[in-house]
């Protein structure tokens, strides 16, 4: 991957219909992330929230100034943007909530209706280069005078398509509640008189709708801009591309396909996806949980829980979800699960470093996906990137890769004792009770043998890899806490011909180090590519929405294959295994 593609994701108040619903926004935006894009996020209000607030500045004045109604009602939009930026903050994706003062987004004319005119891009590209994501309210600008103003309706499309067409995106996509764009509201409509589906259509044609899907003001300014844009459903493959044409009609619709899952474990990462799955709504079945004690108290309801293992795995459900740890029972549930027909999705980085490559081999003597982007990294789409490079292209990795370690070395280096800074780390969610393949470096390791995996490289025994491990003598020797050093445990893994070589040990980092500034559970990793440059991956790399996250846009990735097989694809092919 040579450069960032940006792309600019538009979230209208028919898809963010509620707090629940908010989080979808979060799986699309990391949909996008993972394959390499830097993300621009506009939000619209909640459902319901900009109608509320222009009752309310009524209620307050009969006759208030355009200026005030505008500012009561770019609440709404602000209120979202910050929600979704603390649900992406929960997910581990490093964003930047920016108000349209902050990137001087100016527009003109009537306050209530008024339209962009200019932006500071550098204001935009600066936060989008050092984590990937930012969030914007959409609908909102300023006037020359620094006042708020609104952009009227369908004013968040225009935000999207005026921020798209300034930073040069590589793609922008209104996210809606519909598939496409139709000739008329398919919900406004009668069996007998379905409206039909564009797979493109011209701007001008699209104006002859009747604006209740896209808005007649955001066709015309993309018109004027010549932006091409697309209109579709979250995690859709087959949208409809707005632009100068041909206008052709889609064969088919763009359908959600319902997966069946199981789900093997309900700890503390297991129990986090069956959360996710039920935000999801339609797009997930879960058809059983399978865990060792049903007595347990947990979310997942008693309708849903077995303890059957075997039978859970070989149950033939679209997806079976391995969350239950170690080598022995995960590589038998795995293996069962393929045999059956099942695609796979697991997080376990040890299992995949003692068998990943047979299991690899087994998922495609099967024809079924294995995937795993959770097992490295968390949140931190680090598998992903590697995959997207040609074979040859990378010459090493490094990075922080166990974000439990990073905590603890960062609470010592605060004055903590190892003691006190695991305690605080298992209080947070950030460390099991048994810490003792974090503090060896084992859980470092295992992550790099799946990396040499990843990356098609000769395999890599766990015993070859060196290791420094976590404890008092070794804190203290590596001069963690020493005034004017930044230390990290850093795994490191590199190709030198036939021999793969790597360790994980304490190292020194200066000022100008990707790995410099990694706060509480941070990861970050730095592929160095063979032309001598390099890339630096970002997220968060434990706890359980994070690692949640990652599994979840795995399965989301799988029904994005499925349903691609039942038309033509949007977007280009999905990544194999890790992607």
């Amino acid at each position: 991957m040579s450069s960032e593609r940006l792309i600019v994701l538009k979230f209208g108040g028919s898809v963010l219909k509620d707090e629940e619903a908010a989080r979808l926004a979060v799986h699309e935006i990391y949909r996008w992330r993972r394959r390499g894009y830097q993300v621009v996020a506009v939000v619209s209000a909640l459902a319901g929230t900009t109608d509320a607030l222009l009752a309310k500045a009524r209620g307050v004045c009969a006759a208030p100034s355009p200026e005030s109604v505008a500012a009561v009602v770019s609440n709404g939009e602000l209120a979202s943007a910050a929600l979704l930026g603390l649900h992406l903050d929960r997910a581990g994706v490093p964003a930047s909530v920016l108000t349209p003062a902050a990137i001087d987004l100016v527009a003109v004319g009537d306050p209530l209706d008024a339209e962009p005119v200019g932006v500071d891009v550098q204001r935009l590209r600066r936060p989008l280069a050092a984590g990937g994501v930012v969030v914007v309210p959409g609908y909102v600008a300023c006037d020359g005078r620094g006042r708020t103003v609104v952009l009227g309706r369908g004013g968040s499309d225009t935000t999207a398509i005026f921020l798209a067409a300034q930073l040069g995106a590589t793609r922008c996509r209104l996210i809606k509640d519909v598939d496409g764009l139709y000739e008329r509201d398919p919900a406004a409509e009668s069996a007998d008189s379905a409206p039909r589906r564009y797979a493109s259509v011209s701007w001008d044609d699209a104006l002859q709708t009747d604006g209740s899907i896209l808005q007649h003001k955001a066709l015309r300014f993309a018109r004027e801009l010549g932006l091409v844009f697309d209109l579709g459903r979250f995690n859709g493959t087959r949208p409809t591309e707005v632009g100068p044409g041909p206008t052709r009609f889609a064969s088919s619709i763009d359908a959600t396909k319902e997966l069946s899952v199981c789900l093997l474990g309900a700890g503390t990462v297991g129990e986090g996806v069956w959360t996710l799955f039920r935000e999801l709504g339609a797009h997930v079945n879960v058809q059983a949980v399978a865990v060792r004690d049903a007595e347990r108290r947990r979310a997942v309801p008693a309708d849903q829980i077995t303890t059957d293992l075997e039978t859970a795995a070989g149950s033939g459900a679209d997806v079976v979800i391995e969350a239950i740890g170690g080598v022995d029972r995960a590589r038998h549930a795995i293996e069962c699960a393929l045999r059956a027909g099942s695609h796979v999705v697991t997080a376990n980085k040890a299992v995949l470093a003692a068998a990943g490559s047979e299991l690899a081999a087994l998922a495609r003597e099967c024809g079924r996906e294995l995937r795993f982007s959770a097992s490295v990294g968390g949140s931190m789409p680090l598998l992903e990137h590697l995959a997207s490079f040609t074979p040859g292209a990378v010459r090493a990795v490094h990075g922080v890769l166990n974000a439990t370690t990073n905590f603890v070395v960062n609470r010592v280096a605060d004055g903590l004792s190892l003691d006190a800074a695991l305690a605080e780390a298992r209080q947070r969610g950030l460390a099991e009770s048994d810490t003792e393949r974090d503090l060896s470096g084992l859980d470092a390791a295992d992550k790099l043998c799946v990396i040499a995996q990843q990356l098609g490289w000769p395999a890599l025994a766990l015993d070859r890899v060196r290791r420094r491990p976590i404890d008092a003598r070794t804190l203290a020797d590596a001069g963690v806490g020493r005034g004017g050093t930044t230390v990290r445990h850093v795994a490191y893994v590199e190709r030198s011909g036939d021999e793969v070589l790597a360790s994980v040990a304490f190292r020194e980092t200066g000022p100008a180090d990707p790995l410099a500034v990694l706060p509480d559970a941070q990861n970050a990793a730095v592929i160095e590519l063979t032309d001598g440059t390099r890339q630096v991956v970002r997220g968060k790399g434990a706890g359980r929405w994070p690692t949640a996250e990652a599994v979840v846009a795995d399965v989301l990735a799988i029904a994005r294959t499925l349903e691609r097989r039942t038309g033509d694809a949007a977007e280009g092919g999905g990544l194999s295994h890790a992607g």
